[in-house]
């Protein structure tokens, strides 16, 4: 029984691992994004500037190594078994009883460990509580050596505290939030390039949101089905209808790069990238850092890229990503390169269809944005623009690198069904017919669905969407 208080610290630093590492690891890769910690001397100094600067500066420099796996989980494990075992030692050194001592000291892990369910508890608050056990662990050792002076020791043990540490700030107590969890989870699993668990998450979720729908969408445009899965969730969010201003949500800002970055419009990109950073702790957000210095490579401002590349040489866990860069950032992004819309123009508004026309009357075989262009149009069941769309960027050309995009567009259920629309609602002649529906069991279909028009046997079809589902507003 004499070593109880201390299993029961144990067990509580195991609790908390195991909760975080197997159900909240996502917020720490998030929480590591919205920083950008420099190992800089002038970088360094400005922490000390305020009250509390050791403890921020513990925290951040911290919180950068979240990045790696199972890290989080164990830095912030690691710093609450601290506090708690300082906390523990400094009230038995005051001569408590074991019973009474290790109460204090559970109470403080687990508020700190309630704590951070919320994404905007950061490790520097823990830091701050940490560093003050310390302080009361050093005032309980001197008070057994100098037992006369221990209300001056406290006394300048505070003061110390305070200008080190600060004033440990606690918010208050939430529930941990699984659906921002799993949103988290999304983003950061297509940051890694784990596409396929990406889609595994969603499929599997009970519930999905914009979200989710929004990075399941931009895997599947990489894989060239946007359209065959386009209608797996009703209703669906491509991102497309957005537009960046002060009451958009942050995790959209945030997510937003992505979308431009993919169809390939770099100065959309580097827009939302600064918006990002400008609503990030500090305005730093590392993961805009990075995009922001992809942006101007692709663009050809190598002068400016190097400016972002510079910033991540100063830190621990991004210098290698930044030398890779420097030294195959042309062969890496070759692709994107290719199809930068260099033409001369004026955008005075982020209207995503107004972007993508532009995109493919400078490079037509952009496929993702031309499947995004359509299967928005199709979202508003706008057939007349998707129309005109396809009849202007799905043109045969007899270009050997456009061949394989058209064959797919005109082969594709989705685009054939809604083709199907538009030539029976505009009485089209039997040529047209026969020049655009290349698949004949679609027309076969179609013929079906009109004699049980709106039937659930026809779930899976454009024809059901667009007469029974509602349209997104924009």
């Amino acid at each position: 029984m004499k070593y109880y208080p201390w299993v029961l610290i144990a067990l509580t630093a195991i609790g908390c691992y195991v909760f975080y590492q197997c159900y909240y690891p996502y917020h720490f890769f998030y929480q590591e994004q919205n920083q950008l910690f420099l190992w800089s001397s002038d970088y360094i100094a400005g922490y000390f500037e305020q009250p509390g600067g050791l403890a921020l500066l513990t925290g951040d420099f911290l919180t950068q190594f979240y990045y790696y796996l199972y890290a989080g989980s164990a830095i912030l494990t690691g710093c609450i078994l601290i506090t708690g075992t300082l906390t523990f030692a400094a009230l038995r050194n005051f001569r408590l009883r074991r019973a009474l001592a290790v109460l204090p000291a559970l109470t403080v892990m687990a508020l700190l460990t309630v704590s951070h369910f919320a994404v905007s508890f950061r490790l520097s608050a823990t830091c701050a509580v940490m560093g003050w056990a310390l302080m009361l662990w050093l005032v309980s050792l001197l008070s057994k050596q100098i037992p006369k002076a221990t209300g001056y020791v406290a006394m300048v043990a505070g003061a110390v505290a305070y200008l080190l540490f600060g004033v440990p700030a606690m918010k208050p107590l939430r529930a941990p939030d699984f659906i921002l969890e799993k949103n988290f989870a999304v983003e950061n699993e297509y940051r890694f390039g784990n596409h396929d668990k990406v889609i595994d998450i969603v499929r599997k979720s009970e519930g999905w949101n914009n979200q989710m729908l929004f990075f399941y969408n931009l895997v599947m445009a990489q894989r060239g089905q946007l359209p065959d899965h386009l209608l797996d969730f009703i209703p669906n969010y491509l991102g497309t209808f957005e537009k960046i201003g002060p009451e958009t949500d942050r995790l959209t800002i945030i997510n937003m790069n992505e979308l431009y970055w993919l169809l390939g419009d770099m100065t959309f990109t580097e827009r939302a990238a600064m918006m990002t950073n400008v609503f990030a702790p500090d305005n730093r957000n590392v993961r805009m850092i990075q995009r922001l210095a992809e942006c101007n490579l692709v663009s050809g401002d190598t002068l400016a890229a190097e400016k972002y590349l510079r910033l991540l040489d100063k830190t621990f866990v991004y210098k290698k990503w930044a030398d890779n860069i420097r030294k195959h950032g042309k062969d890496i992004y070759a692709q994107k390169m290719r199809l930068v819309n260099h033409h001369d123009t004026i955008t005075v508004s982020d209207n995503a269809h107004f972007l993508m026309m532009q995109l493919l009357d400078a490079h037509p075989d952009n496929a993702m944005a031309l499947d995004y262009i359509l299967c928005s149009d199709l979202l508003l069941k706008d057939i007349a623009t998707f129309k005109r769309d396809y009849d202007r960027y799905c043109s045969a050309d007899g270009l050997p690198d456009r061949d394989v995009l058209l064959h797919r567009i005109y082969t594709t259920r989705l685009y054939q069904e809604a083709l199907c629309i538009w030539l029976a609602g505009t009485k089209a002649p039997n040529g047209w017919w026969q020049q655009y529906i290349k698949v004949p069991d679609v027309l076969h279909r179609f013929q079906q669905y009109n004699m049980q028009r709106g039937s659930s046997r026809f779930r899976d079809t454009y024809w059901y969407y667009f007469d029974k589902i509602k349209e997104p507003k924009i």
